[in-house]
């Protein structure tokens, strides 16, 4: 008697142990889901000779915008998506150890800064070697005016 009696204690302690806690606190799976799906940017450019323009996108759940310089280039989920294809790359700092091709691409810089699902975005855009040029030519859907 004594086992059927500790057997049930248990099964009473699994049912009751989910209906504990806040109320009002996210679990980790509903935090996750609304930082997983968030993308502010904000894109400065200039093409060298002075002409600079910005643009910001806007990525939160079904709200998917593009403004400024950013706005009619794509559709704002198109961007959306292809912000979150390079987020590796936004994300990340250049390694600063690999070897580059001495090939120059033009003046033209883009600073990118933001976040993409919580991580912080702070990414310096040139074409100043062939490094440089493969991750230009990478980001280039948010880059170019």
């Amino acid at each position: 008697m004594q086992r059927g009696a500790v057997g049930a204690m248990a099964v009473v302690i699994l049912v009751a142990l989910p209906g504990c806690g806040d109320a009002d606190e996210p679990t980790a799976r509903q935090s996750s889901a609304s930082a997983g799906d968030a993308i502010e940017l904000t894109v400065l450019y200039d093409d060298g000779s002075g002409r600079k323009t910005s643009g910001t996108l806007t990525c939160r759940g079904a709200d998917r915008r593009a403004a400024g310089a950013l706005a009619g280039r794509a559709s704002g989920a198109e961007l959306c998506a292809q912000a979150r294809g390079i987020s590796d790359l936004l994300t990340s700092e250049p390694d600063k150890g690999r070897a580059c091709t001495q090939v120059y691409g033009g003046p033209e810089t883009a600073v990118v800064t933001g976040t993409i699902d919580g991580d912080k975005v702070d990414r310096r855009f040139t074409r100043t070697n062939g490094c440089e040029l493969a991750d230009y030519k990478r980001a280039a859907g948010l880059l170019q005016p």
